[in-house]
């Protein structure tokens, strides 16, 4: 009977240590959450503007610290095949249209051609308005088009090519396709976080994937994404491409045989196809010394120059190299790849210049 007792005694330490665990993780746990939301929340309200708006090349402050403050306001939502893209927003600086893609006022409603740009968020326009992106300053120095901005932030190469097929196979107008590569490819795939096919939120899509066990979720998620936060933060990744020269011609090569496929499916749609080797802040003779040390080691050192040797040696007339675009006396670069709306202006003046050489 006694030894009843104790063992019965014993259970019940054992559940009301156990009870108290629950609590004390479940209360831990809602705490890091209320965390987390309220970090989000902050960010939306609060955008930490002034590292990113430089003077020397946003002069109009005002109008930059509006147009950060809007894209904090962005949402993103899944879109088969090309991962992501925005959700629909109307601003006064930032107007996001039903399929997630930017928009600009139309010049015409009987183009003479369609052109249809790709790239990530240098094509997108981060840093400057609706009129002042790369496809916005085309349009204005080309009213009889009709320039379309199928531009996201982060995308790669692949992920235009997605983008690129999925307007094929419905058949829509295009007569001319560019694609404005090398920043987020050098970047984001050079970390090797996923297979050579990849893009920046691989490692996130796959683990939503995985199979989660709800109550471990409840009981430590949050703490693990906190957890998480805190060892990241301020550590970049190392690169795969700087310790490894074949990963390196690897990402290269796949870089340029994206735009060859893109070439042959802009050709089923009926368009001709160029692809432009972006500038970035890193190479070139830019105006950055309000940037800081640009540095002389970076992904883009080792990329582009892979690239550059490819499109010489297979003698590609239709990939072009804008890596010089920027050396000019102006201030240019918001960072070290997006750049303001005398950048976009230069660029969309120089594919203008292009494709009347090639007419």
């Amino acid at each position: 009977m006694q030894e009843m007792k104790r063992q019965r005694g014993f259970a019940k330490l054992v559940m009301l240590n156990v009870l108290v665990f629950l609590l004390v993780a479940l209360s831990v746990n809602f705490l890091a959450s209320l965390y987390l939301d309220g970090r989000y929340l902050w960010k939306k309200v609060f955008v930490p503007i002034d590292e990113k708006a430089f003077i020397e090349s946003l002069p109009d402050q005002d109008c930059a610290h509006l147009i950060y403050r809007e894209k904090e306001q962005l949402e993103t939502q899944y879109v088969p095949y090309v991962a992501w893209a925005k959700k629909p927003f109307s601003g006064k600086t930032i107007t996001i249209n039903s399929e997630g893609e930017r928009t600009h006022r139309l010049t015409t409603d009987q183009p003479m051609k369609h052109v249809r740009f790709f790239g990530g968020s240098t094509m997108w326009g981060t840093g400057v308005d609706d009129q002042s992106t790369i496809p916005a300053h085309f349009n204005e120095l080309h009213p009889d088009y009709r320039a379309y901005n199928h531009g996201q932030s982060g995308f790669v190469s692949r992920q235009g090519l997605a983008r690129l097929i999925n307007l094929v196979n419905q058949k829509v107008p295009m007569d001319i396709v560019v694609f404005y590569d090398g920043c987020n490819d050098a970047h984001n795939v050079c970390e090797g976080i996923g297979p050579i096919n990849s893009h920046r939120e691989v490692a996130k899509m796959a683990d939503k994937l995985e199979h989660r066990w709800y109550v471990t979720d409840a009981l430590t998620g949050s703490i693990r994404t906190v957890i998480q936060k805190v060892i990241k933060k301020g550590v970049e990744p190392p690169s795969k491409c700087l310790a490894d020269q074949a990963y390196a011609k690897l990402v290269a090569s796949t870089m340029v045989n994206n735009w060859k496929i893109a070439r042959s499916v802009a050709a089923l749609g009926g368009a001709e196809f160029h692809a432009i080797l972006q500038p970035v802040a890193a190479l070139g003779q830019p105006n950055i010394e309000y940037l800081g040390p640009r540095g002389d080691k970076t992904n883009w050192h080792v990329i582009y120059p892979l690239v550059q040797e490819i499109k010489e040696r297979e003698h590609l007339d239709w990939v072009h190299d804008f890596t010089d675009a920027f050396d000019v006396k102006e201030y240019i670069y918001i960072d070290g790849c997006h750049v303001n709306s005398l950048g976009n202006q230069i660029i969309a003046r120089r594919l203008i210049e292009m494709l009347k050489r090639l007419e």
